[in-house]
């Protein structure tokens, strides 16, 4: 298979992308009511160490993506069989985000088509850009993330009219707890997701570039969180926050400039379809990777299309209505997604640091 190398300003547009996906409209875990923002800023500085042991794995495997790691240092049994774990995640994660946009058409846009198909629609963009290679994912992420970043500053600009200070206050009434308690789901959702760009490290161009794509991304993308959740508090306030599914939508729909500008939730909406196209897409191209990399296929390309449709079949029955798929985001998901994002990654960081020392040994004893 051959590998496919991408700028490392278009690896740092897919991270960027990856991580405001479906968060942009459904927000982060809202326990903590007018302190959510504290909770964002801690979950950022949490998930930092986490991104660099996935930084460090890049380091210690040159060239290798997630796959290739997990087979070279658990051996070829033991090391496909997590790798058929990661290709479930990565294909569940794709067809939950799927499933966002799903859910977000039948309430809010298009309340009469059936829900398939749009996820349809873009299921099938996402299996062609993915058949068409990691090259032209980059571009587009690149081109979009200029879209979205031009969109979320005017938005957030026209918006300020709309701010109520006293939506901020009082700081901490509920206490530490619950700013702590949602901290510790934001870093699984969305931050530490990241662990799917493990399976496409081959794209990065040189081995410490890892590092810098995936730090940078994590950063501007909670700083681009942040600020969108502080500006929904602003406008709507903790109680009607808690109570939307799509809150962003909402905060988006309040703004209204004379008689001229108004209606301009359209524009929000485009932003969540370009990021969870970004978002879709990685996790289709991890998965189809691993399959490759599993069943020694020639090319990840060969089931581009059975595993999209696979994805989008799985998004369809995959939760009975949109206060199911809240509950298992905001509850569920946060332990189902540990073993993947954190226990596995660390076990195979420990490991392959002992590995290397003890290659490092046998290589100087002889010179000794």
């Amino acid at each position: 298979m051959g590998k496919e190398i991408i700028p490392a300003g278009q690896s740092t547009s897919i991270v960027i992308l990856f991580i405001i996906g479906s968060s942009l409209f459904m927000g982060a875990s809202g326990q903590s009511g007018n302190s959510s923002w504290i909770a964002l800023i801690i979950a950022m500085t949490l998930a930092v160490p986490l991104i660099l042991v996935y930084a460090r794995l890049h380091v210690l495997f040159p060239g290798k993506d997630l796959y290739d790691m997990l087979i070279s240092v658990f051996g070829a049994y033991f090391g496909r069989g997590l790798s058929c774990l990661y290709i479930w995640y990565t294909l569940h994660l794709g067809a939950l985000v799927l499933r966002n946009f799903g859910e977000f058409s039948k309430t809010v846009a298009l309340t009469s088509t059936p829900m398939i198909a749009p996820m349809l629609i873009i299921g099938l963009l996402c299996i062609w850009v993915v058949n068409a290679g990691m090259e032209v994912l980059g571009r587009s992420a690149k081109f979009l993330l200029l879209f979205t970043l031009a969109v979320i500053i005017v938005v957030q600009l026209l918006s300020v009219p709309k701010y109520e200070i006293h939506h901020l206050k009082p700081l901490l009434d509920s206490g530490w707890g619950p700013v702590f308690a949602d901290a510790g789901g934001t870093v699984t959702f969305p931050f530490a997701e990241i662990v799917v760009f493990l399976g496409a490290f081959t794209i990065l161009p040189k081995k410490g570039s890892a590092t810098r794509v995936m730090l940078s991304g994590v950063l501007f993308a909670g700083t681009i969180i942040t600020g969108i959740s502080v500006r929904n508090l602003l406008v709507l306030g903790p109680e009607i926050l808690s109570s939307l599914y799509f809150p962003s939508y909402v905060a988006v729909s309040r703004i209204n400039v004379g008689d001229f500008l108004t209606r301009i939730e359209g524009s929000a909406a485009i932003v969540f379809v370009t990021a969870l196209f970004i978002k879709v897409s990685l996790c289709l191209y991890v998965s189809c990777n691993g399959m490759a990399k599993v069943f020694r296929l020639k090319s990840y390309r060969s089931v581009v299309l059975q595993m999209g449709l696979i994805m989008v079949y799985l998004s369809d029955f995959i939760y009975m209505d949109i206060m199911q798929m809240q509950y298992f985001a905001y509850h569920i998901y946060k332990i189902y997604a540990l073993p993947f994002q954190v226990f596995i990654p660390l076990t195979l960081w420990v490991t392959a640091e002992v590995m290397a020392k003890r290659s490092s040994r046998k290589a100087a004893t002889p010179q000794q």
